[in-house]
């Protein structure tokens, strides 16, 4: 009897020791370490720092939204780990960026890593999938083939590579950029009903086929003009003229001004604020030619008067035009702003800085009149600049931009990204968006946008139907940063309602006429693929 109890006893040590190392076998089997947290192993004849485990995961594909092959990972015995990636259009490369063994990752590739590289089965967005974890993590200790997830993007490849060529558009006989010179910028293309990036253009950018060879990676970390910066989402700018957007619909929307409110021919030309005097330049220098005073606050933003918009802030206000500039995620110091969520990387927005040369910044009114029209110490990117453009159009609400549509993972059904309101509720009334949308055809007509033909034709005369806003950014050295932004068709024109938003920002390149006709060229292209009806 006590035998047996003996016999019992051993049979129990032996069968715990052996689920025990058994557990133990397949922990060091799985996550490639003895213990918890502990060093990686060796594994075979790959550095495990830098090469996983020969049984994880191919990494994913990327895809445009109609199937195009835009990356994935190559057999390449002379490649780190066996693999390289291979990116078809270079000219993604800001914002798809890179997957390097040596070099790590950038862009979509560090921000999609885990589906891409197969951590999780999950989609980053959701819903959970365990189902899909079980199986995963029972192929990874059997050996199976496994698979990262395939992500589709919302980016049109066929309009990527139009918008790209058409960056470089010159206007002949304009005061656009020198042929051949292509300054730093981008052009940002988007649906503004559902937020969908539908291209994205940042100069310069690079070949991310070359980004594993050292010498090649110094120079475009010590390059100037920042090829691996997205210059579309991660570059700072003054925004120039553009931001009497913000300015005009902070007005409106808190009643403290209208459309049809008029300036006479003093306060539309001179305005002086505690001692500190501004002057309307543009019309002391003679533009626009036998304009009639008063003027509206339409003519202001169509002729681009910055007098105007210094009033109107001022009037409004720093705490209410502040309360504006924050619907749009932009930071000011000592509040809390929630950025604008994007699925790539970016950098927020900030309306004025809380140090100048390290002493504390007062927002007062003297900064807050520059404000209103675009300078002061704002550093707005362009991505901003579309998403204030995209809730004109969408008559007062935001839906955060993405450039990721879909991602198919190796376990379980596709996974969607539906559109997402940026607040839960509108920015702005319906009726202010159809107010700017208004003045921004006044632009296009009459105004600023209006006084360079383009093919032999007027924006205005265009089948487009563009509406938008100039904006050239003055700086202490060299030559201003130039902005268009615009939607189109605009309703005002008797086309509508807005189906599209292209902003296009170029780095020091003389006025802003030429990306008027950039963005033209672009909407045309992209009524050609059936975006514009």
């Amino acid at each position: 009897m006590n035998m047996n109890v003996t016999i019992r006893r051993l049979m129990s040590v032996f069968t715990l020791l052996f689920l025990l190392i058994s557990g133990i076998a397949a922990y060091v089997q799985v996550t490639n370490q003895a213990f918890i947290g502990g060093p990686v192993l060796a594994q075979g004849s790959y550095d495990p720092r830098r090469c996983p485990p020969f049984d994880a995961p191919l990494r994913g594909k990327i895809f445009d939204r109609n199937g195009v092959l835009l990356a994935e990972s190559v057999k390449d015995d002379a490649a780190t780990c066996g693999y390289r990636r291979k990116y078809y259009d270079p000219s993604l490369s800001p914002l798809i960026g890179y997957f390097s063994y040596r070099f790590g990752t950038a862009g979509v590739e560090s921000s999609y890593n885990n589906a891409l590289s197969g951590v999780n089965q999950n989609s980053p967005w959701g819903p959970p999938n365990p189902a899909g974890e079980v199986d995963d993590l029972q192929n990874k200790i059997l050996h199976k083939p496994r698979s990262g997830q395939d992500i589709y993007l919302t980016i049109d490849e066929k309009l990527q590579q139009q918008a790209n060529k058409l960056y470089d558009t010159h206007a002949n006989g304009s005061v656009c950029q020198p042929a051949g010179s292509n300054p730093p910028g981008s052009m940002i293309i988007t649906d503004p009903r559902n937020g969908e990036i539908l291209a994205m253009v940042s100069r310069p950018f690079y070949d991310p086929n070359k980004i594993d060879d050292p010498d090649y990676f110094q120079q475009l970390q010590a390059a100037p003009d920042k090829p691996l910066l997205n210059h579309a989402t991660q570059a700072l700018y003054a925004p120039g003229s553009s931001f009497k957007t913000v300015t005009m619909i902070a007005a409106l929307d808190a009643g403290t001004a209208r459309l049809s409110q008029t300036y006479t021919q003093d306060e539309a030309v001179n305005y002086v604020v505690n001692g500190q005097p501004f002057r309307w330049d543009d019309y002391i220098n003679g533009y626009p030619p036998n304009l009639q005073f008063p003027i509206t606050m339409e003519q202001g933003y169509a002729y681009s008067d910055n007098i105007v918009y210094a009033r109107e802030a001022v009037k409004l206000g720093a705490d209410k035009w502040l309360s504006y500039v924050r619907r749009f995620g932009i930071q000011t110091p000592g509040v809390d702003v929630a950025a604008v969520p994007f699925d790539a990387p970016y950098a927020q927005s900030a309306a004025y800085l809380a140090k100048t040369n390290g002493k504390p910044t007062d927002f007062n009114v003297n900064l807050l009149a520059e404000s209103g029209f675009g300078q002061g110490q704002l550093l707005i990117s362009p991505l901003t600049m579309a998403e204030v453009t995209s809730a004109v159009a969408a008559d007062g609400n935001l839906y955060a931009p993405h450039v990721v549509m879909q991602a198919k993972p190796s376990v379980g059904g596709p996974f969607t990204q539906d559109p997402q309101l940026y607040t839960n509720g509108q920015l702005f009334q319906p009726a202010v968006a159809q107010q700017v949308r208004h003045a921004m055809w006044s632009v296009s007509s009459y105004g600023t946008g209006s006084t360079v033909q383009h093919n032999g034709i007027h924006l205005a005369d265009s089948p487009i139907k563009e509406g938008g806003k100039t904006g050239t950014a003055q700086l202490e050295s060299g030559l201003p940063h130039t902005w268009w932004i615009s939607l189109a068709p605009d309703d005002a024109s008797g086309a509508g309602p807005a189906q599209m938003v292209i902003t296009v920002m170029k780095e020091h390149s003389k006025e802003g006429a030429c990306q008027v006709f950039v963005a033209d060229d672009t909407y045309l292209a992209a009524r050609t693929l059936g975006y514009l009806k």
